[in-house]
């Protein structure tokens, strides 16, 4: 059996959604918007930067990350399902509790770019 991954590449402008969130473990939460071109439509994605031990990419992103920027995420997806109030106590045709799945980017690195006509590839900025 072949190594099973999730991972995902996302490149997209910072919409105005920011949101920081520390912890009395210490940690440290950042989530954003991103606006991803699909063919002629935006579609709009949620990612949630974490604080870890190595690297605290939450308060990074916080800092240094502005509405409108461009920028590329790397990342994994999560799935998680809970019941919202409105659903408590109905049960689905097999007699489970009815749930809603909400699916979200948990990121473990970015930067910024910029696409360059002249070589027709997107190319890094650095961070500042």
């Amino acid at each position: 059996m072949g190594l099973l991954t999730n991972s995902l590449t996302l490149i997209g402008r910072v919409g105005k959604y920011k949101e920081c969130k520390c912890f009395e473990t210490g940690g440290m939460l950042t989530t954003i918007n991103i606006g991803v071109k699909t063919g002629e439509k935006w579609n709009n994605f949620f990612v949630d930067f974490f604080n870890t031990k190595t690297r605290p990419i939450a308060e990074e992103v916080g800092e240094n990350i502005k509405e409108n920027d461009l920028i590329q995420i790397k990342g994994r997806l999560v799935e998680n399902k809970f019941t919202p109030n409105h659903l408590k106590g109905q049960l689905d045709e097999k007699g489970n509790p009815l749930t809603v799945s909400q699916i979200k980017i948990v990121a473990f690195d970015y930067k910024r770019v910029r696409y360059s006509e002249e070589l027709e590839e997107w190319e890094y900025i650095e961070k500042q």
